[in-house]
């Protein structure tokens, strides 16, 4: 049977029966009195639960199909991560990713011999394209790795192998500066924009540093994406009907900027 007490509170009772006893009553209060244990192993670390808000920014070198269409781009984005006491990771986030190294142009049939498009006024029409894509929502599950139990800077941190799941949808976006080329209005973009979606997998490795006493804290990972993709329209350049199965894929390098809510430790001794 036992019970728990404040620690305070025991070394203050402990100190007045010491004062109060003296010569042959101390001594038989020590041979008599019930024993009182204490855990004298080494200290573990402490293990409390956190909830993780971050904010992240990766670069991306896309793979397969996607690396055809596009050249290296970027992303930002943001979402929230629960670690429980046993360091198991739940999260979830939304990714935005953009890039202007567009490959394949989206729009030849539209050009000129001498490469340009014509406006409504005759002049050459000023215009860019970019790669945009999103990831959202993005489903996180994963465990932090310690491999040793005493205490240390960066208790509830450690390695992490976290594996996720999203919606992967990217597309080329024009845009027309000059704002007079009728071949640009909202709809015939449409025809251009080489639209794709489909679900997506991915594994990540890292290592989250979530310093005791810090106010700064990171994730650092470098993760592999695979999205299952098909074109989502009609082209107008290839001619090709909608359900068009795609392969892309992108490695990621990602660093995340969190702000933790702890849970309180419990400052307790038992004695028996």
């Amino acid at each position: 049977m036992f019970f728990e007490v404040p620690m305070t509170g025991f070394k203050i009772s402990l100190f007045h029966a010491i004062r109060k006893c003296s010569g042959p009553v101390f001594l038989s209060f020590i041979l008599f009195s019930p024993a009182i244990a204490q855990d004298t192993k080494p200290k573990e670390a402490i293990k409390l639960r956190c909830l993780m808000f971050n904010g992240f920014a990766s670069l991306a070198v896309p793979g397969g199909d996607l690396a055809t269409d596009y050249g290296t781009f970027g992303e930002i984005g943001g979402g929230i991560q629960y670690q429980t006491k046993e360091k198991w990771l739940f999260g979830l986030e939304g990714g935005y990713f953009f890039g202007n190294g567009v490959k394949k142009d989206p729009i030849p049939n539209l050009r000129t011999e001498d490469g340009n498009v014509i406006g409504t006024n005759g002049s050459d029409a000023v215009f860019k394209v970019f790669q945009r894509a999103v990831s959202i929502p993005a489903v996180r599950f994963g465990k932090t790795f310690r491999f040793s139990n005493k205490p240390a800077k960066n208790s509830l941190g450690g390695f992490t192998a976290v594996a996720g799941g999203s919606w992967f949808r990217s597309w080329t976006y024009i845009q027309d500066l000059s704002k007079k080329t009728p071949q640009f209005t909202d709809e015939l973009r449409k025809g251009y924009d080489r639209l794709r979606s489909g679900p997506a997998a991915s594994l990540w490795l890292g290592y989250l540093y979530l310093p005791d006493n810090g106010k700064l804290n990171f994730h650092f990972e470098a993760g592999y994406t695979q999205a299952f993709t098909k074109t989502n329209r009609y082209d107008f350049t290839t001619q090709q009907p909608a359900g068009q199965k795609r392969n892309d894929g992108f490695f990621q390098l990602r660093v995340r900027l969190c702000f933790v809510v702890k849970s309180r430790s419990e400052d307790t001794v038992y004695y028996y």
